[in-house]
């Protein structure tokens, strides 16, 4: 195994940049393939938020000229070594040079398509200059959709015939990366690959389906993710294309950077705790609740949420319940930015009940860290969620998570009333049947002899990224294996 080599492409890789799970997975699995000996290279976009200095970057001796129909662009390339992984930063004052990753969230800037396709073809002449040879190229999400059939066609309407086998993994089904038609022509593609079976979609380019039909394989980011979007209801339209290529859809859980999440270790902490000494676990929680202006009281029970306001996370159902929530006697903390609809219902919230509820419309590292060392449940009402990390740090914070049954949320939590129990489940996207998982929730948090044993319960679990990069050292074997058959 030793010997592979693995190229990773992302839009996003933590610290660097990262709007949620896609950054912490390409800054996990690769630093861990790493001390597996694999031989791991990944790139990513130089954005112009990335600071050169703080993280060391230096620039690589070559220029990019790379064409998009008939134009040319210019780039260059900046370069970081850390924990055994080369990352490669692809800059281009044309796309790269404003400020965050997609621009704003709720409309992204109007040349994504443009954007990502300078940056593919970058890292598929960049494969050739230097002469990489890799074993695999990991795309990831649609900004990496096209890589499979430009290796293959090549970038500039020459064919390459690329022979390197290729992964995508969706981290989200629902982004995909839509262009209309007319910008085919930029892609270079031969027309072949504008049709139905290809990039066509609805009489659009759909660039997430142009990976899904051109990858050696794909996987999703856990188990019931990969089966739930070969239906209707979780398949984002693309249900079709994913069923098609069932035998080489695969599912992995993602796994976390315990180096990262620790309690007994984190720096972010107003006091340090394990699963054999809880005691500094009532510290944070004293200190969250100071922090958050609300009443000292170890007995209320803190519910926290750390999230993205956008209605994928179940931010509808949460507003729909604010009011019985409170009822309950409980305090909430939230932590998050998104949709202007959700941030001003929020704000509302913490205007309305100032001694229960705190919301901070900000992402922040630190106080991430400390909502989930102080708080008793983490709340997770989401309508899909392709994996989740937050209910993984809450388990080993002995934080225990209240989920809906969907994705990886369903693989990962098991519901207190099942053998081994290590937080609470609710199936149906419903007020009611999220209501009556919370009370039983709180019922059992009541009861220091039941509530206690769940904690160090939670704490026990080992969702490490060393059992990811495992599973994905199994699965890059099993592709150039299985396309060794197909060739």
């Amino acid at each position: 195994m030793s010997d592979m080599k693995i190229i990773f492409v992302s839009s996003e890789i933590v610290p660097f940049a990262s709007t949620g799970g896609l950054g912490d997975v390409c800054a996990a699995l690769p630093k861990a393939l790493a001390q597996e000996d694999v031989d791991v290279v990944r790139f990513i976009p130089l954005y112009q938020d990335i600071d050169r200095e703080l993280y060391e970057l230096t620039p690589c001796d070559v220029e990019l000229h790379i064409p998009l129909g008939n134009a040319w662009y210019f780039g260059t390339v900046w370069q970081q070594v850390k924990d055994g992984v080369t990352t490669y930063f692809i800059h281009s004052n044309a796309f790269f040079e404003r400020p965050g990753i997609y621009g704003a969230p709720n409309h992204g800037y109007g040349d994504n398509f443009e954007r990502f396709l300078f940056f593919q073809k970058a890292v598929v002449k960049l494969i050739d200059v230097w002469d990489m040879k890799p074993d695999i190229v990991h795309c990831n999400d649609w900004q990496a959709g096209l890589v499979p059939m430009l290796l293959h066609y090549g970038i500039d309407g020459n064919f390459r015939n690329g022979r390197e086998k290729t992964l995508i993994t969706i981290h989200n089904l629902a982004h995909q990366g839509w262009a209309p038609a007319e910008k085919f022509y930029m892609t270079q593609l031969p027309d072949s690959c504008y049709t139905m079976h290809t990039l066509e979609f609805y009489g659009e380019i759909n660039t997430l389906k142009g990976g899904l039909v051109g990858a050696s394989a794909i996987n999703a980011v856990s188990p019931t993710y990969a089966e739930e979007i070969k239906s209707a209801e979780f398949g984002c339209k693309l249900n079709g294309v994913l069923y098609h290529r069932k035998d080489v859809l695969h599912g992995i859980l993602n796994g976390i950077d315990y180096t990262i999440w620790n309690p007994e270790t984190d720096p972010h902490l107003p006091a340090n705790y394990s699963e054999t000494d809880l005691s500094g676990k009532a510290l944070c929680k004293k200190a969250l609740q100071e922090e958050c202006g609300l009443t000292v009281d170890p007995k209320v029970p803190m519910l926290g949420i750390i999230t993205r306001l956008v209605p994928q996370k179940g931010i509808d159902l949460l507003a729909a319940s604010i009011e019985q929530i409170v009822e309950t006697g409980v305090q909430l903390v939230l932590l998050g930015t998104g949709e202007r609809r959700f941030e001003e219902a929020c704000a509302e919230w913490a205007r309305r009940w100032p001694d229960q509820v705190a919301c901070w419309l900000e992402f922040s590292h630190e106080k991430a860290h400390r909502i989930e060392a102080g708080t008793d449940l983490f709340l997770m009402p989401s309508e899909f969620e392709p994996c989740g990390q937050n209910q993984l740090y809450s388990m080993r914070y002995g934080t225990i998570p209240l989920v809906r049954a969907v994705g990886g949320l369903e693989d990962s939590v098991v519901d207190y009333a099942e053998k081994g129990g290590t937080g609470f489940k609710f199936k149906a996207y419903s007020v009611e049947e999220f209501m009556e998982c919370l009370k039983r929730a709180l019922a059992v948090y009541k009861t220091s002899s039941r509530w206690k044993p769940l904690m160090k319960r939670a704490m026990k679990q080992d969702f490490s990224v060393k059992h990811m990069a495992r599973d994905y050292m199994n699965l890059y074997t099993k592709i150039l294996t299985y396309n060794a058959k197909v060739d």
